[in-house]
Parts: structure tokens; sequence; C-alpha cells
């Protein structure tokens, strides 16, 4: 139990050294996840999150067409129909230190962990509420969830995918913004953008499709992003009244 608060408590310790993740009144870390206050949208987000839900169940059952070698399901046991008890039964024995593939655990589920963090991005929130949210659906949607009929809680799964997920989830938001910001397109390519678009954010791209496919919107796939953060001026210009610097207004 230790071990895991130390891990918590150095999350918290990481995200506190990031001065995008304070709020700029306050001067500390704030949860808006729940409320969609400070510019989240928590209706995209609810929206994404039950499009995710779908998408979960069909990766599962990509999952389980998979060789055991890969996935280290016992299908034996999932083919038996208790289901429930097996649920049950891999939840009380978790979380263990498990034996996946090295891909699975620290290249897989960091990037899950930052397809998660990208739909709360995207709706308008903040660094550390997009790393709670990946936090709470790779714990509590997968592997308390879904994954738990299958095979036993993962300490790696638990801790990897969400820090992970917050460390690439992040990268990918940049790079998402730099695409566009360039016309859509990777080295002169629009299909290399289309593709690099789809494998940053596949959730939202999925949407869009669906969207485009009934003429409906059926997922909210509207976009927020948040492009900057305050910035908080050295004490040393703080206390000097001279000094140089710019504004810049944008008018539409």
């Amino acid at each position: 139990m230790k071990r895991y608060l130390v891990i918590v408590c150095s999350v918290f310790v990481m995200f506190d050294s990031y001065g995008c993740c304070y709020d700029s009144s306050q001067d500390r870390i704030e949860v808006t996840l729940f409320s969609g206050d400070k510019g989240g949208n928590s209706e995209r987000l609810w929206s994404q999150t039950k499009l995710l839900f779908g998408l979960g169940l069909g990766a599962a059952g990509a999952l389980y067409l998979m060789p055991e070698s890969v996935t280290n399901w016992d299908k034996s046991e999932l083919g038996k129909g208790n289901m429930a008890r097996n649920w049950r039964d891999n939840v009380k024995q978790g979380p263990v230190w498990d034996n996946d593939h090295w891909a699975i655990n620290y290249i897989g589920h960091p990037y899950f962990g930052g397809v998660y963090y990208q739909v709360a991005r995207k709706s308008g929130y903040d660094q550390f509420n997009s790393f709670l949210y990946s936090a709470l659906m790779s714990t509590f949607y997968w592997e308390y969830g879904i994954e738990a009929f299958a095979e036993v809680p993962s300490i790696q799964d638990l801790i990897v995918t969400p820090i992970g997920g917050w460390l690439y989830g992040e990268w990918a938001h940049h790079q998402e913004l730099k695409i566009i910001e360039g016309g859509g397109k990777v080295f002169g390519s629009a299909l290399a953008g289309n593709i690099s678009l789809f494998f940053l954010d596949p959730v939202d791209s999925i949407a869009k499709g669906m969207n485009a496919i009934s003429g409906s919107e059926i997922v909210n796939a509207s976009v927020y992003f948040r492009t900057s953060s305050h910035v908080r001026m050295p004490a040393a210009v703080r206390d000097d009244d001279k000094f140089l610097g710019a504004v810049i207004h944008f008018r539409y």
C-alpha cells in the first residue's frame, strides 16, 4: 500500500513541477473533470466516452481472437460461461506483476493511455484533468472492468497506462496541432497527414467518420484545443517595472 501511495504522490509532484497545470488564479491544481469548468466541455467528453465504451468491447473481441501466447488470456476459462465468477476471482487476486510481452506493457498500454488522454485534452481539459481521465478509464473501465473478465489486474498496467499515456498523449496532442496548422499534411502528403491524425487520435477520427457517414452528429467531435498556459514571469522581472515585452491582439 505504501508503494502505491509513493507512486501517486510522485505523479502529483510531476504535475506540480509543470507550470501549465496550475490554476492561474489559485496557484494550485484543480479538479474540473466532473464539472466542466475552466474550459472543459463535459458534453463532448461524455459523448466520446460512450464511443470509447463500444470501441473497448471491440478491442476485447480482437484480443480474444489473438493467440494466448500474446494476451495470456485463458480462453478455456472464458469459454465456460462463468464470466461473473471469473471477474470476481480475478479482481480478488489482483493486482499482480504480470508477464506480458514488454511491447504490450510498455508500448501498447502507454499508447492507449494516450488515446484516453486525448479524449479529455481535446475536450478542453488541462494536462492534470486529462491525466485523471486516462487514469480512471484505464483503471476502472479496462483493468478492473473488461480485462478483469480474462485476467488478474496488472500492477504495471495500472501505473504505466496513465503515466505513459500522459507523456505520449501530450506529445500526440501537440503533434496533431502541428499537422492541422500545416494544412493537414505530413511530408507534403494529405494521405500521410490523415493517417497520422487517425493514429494520434483514433477515437475522434472514428467519431468524425461516423458523423460523415450518417450525415448527422452521432458523436460530438468538436475540438477544444488548449494551446497555451499562463506563464509566470521570474520574480526579478516582476520587481523591475522596466522590461520589454509584446502584446498581440487577434481579431476575427
